[in-house]
């Protein structure tokens, strides 16, 4: 049984969860964007990462939108999925819910042509990193080396984009500017 197989039978954080195709989507971005689990509103519903279902752009997608647009992309170009398949009702069991899903997220990782994550928040930054995080600006912006079946990526976490978060755009330019740089690197290199 493959990880989308094995998703739609999952039970561990309750009831079977709702799921698009093999809750990813498909992208031209050098990175991967990882977020936390799905709204009930979203991508699930309308197919396309950060929309509604009236195809209208959510707030966290329209912050985010504008940091693709300053570094050169756009949402509906990047690969994107949530550490967390399923629609989690009790936030409070995130990490938990998290840590079930990181077999299915690893799996999904190996099939990717991504050399970057961008994990959104704090759950999935310690999913990943596999450690409690204490004070998550202390990872923010930071490059962390992580390895899937000897596939080198640099994990770069970035503050949630949520406009709730007074963090969500004005501390992620930086941020997206560093990761700007690290796809001019990666370029670079692969040309040497």
């Amino acid at each position: 049984m493959n990880a989308s197989e094995e998703i739609k039978v999952c039970k561990l954080c309750g009831e079977l969860p709702k799921l698009i195709e093999d809750n990813i989507q498909i992208g031209t971005t050098p990175f991967i964007v990882i977020g936390e689990s799905p709204a009930k509103d979203g991508w699930i519903e309308s197919k396309r990462a950060f929309y509604n279902t009236k195809g209208r752009l959510q707030a966290s997608g329209k912050v985010l939108e504008k940091l693709l647009n300053n570094i050169g992309y756009s949402i509906k170009d990047m690969y994107f999925t949530e550490c967390c398949k399923c629609i989690i009702e009790d936030r409070k069991q995130l990490a938990k819910c998290c840590q079930n899903c990181m077999p299915f997220l690893l799996e999904q990782l190996k099939y990717i042509p991504c050399n970057i994550i961008l994990t959104m928040g704090l759950h999935p930054t310690q999913a990943l990193l596999n450690k409690k995080i204490k004070k998550f600006a202390d990872y923010v912006g930071k490059e962390f080396d992580f390895v899937i079946d000897n596939k080198k990526y640099i994990l770069l976490p970035i503050y949630h984009t949520s406009p709730l978060n007074p963090k969500g755009y004005k501390l992620n330019i930086p941020i997206f500017e560093k990761l700007k740089q690290i796809i001019s690197n990666l370029d670079s290199a692969k040309r040497l």
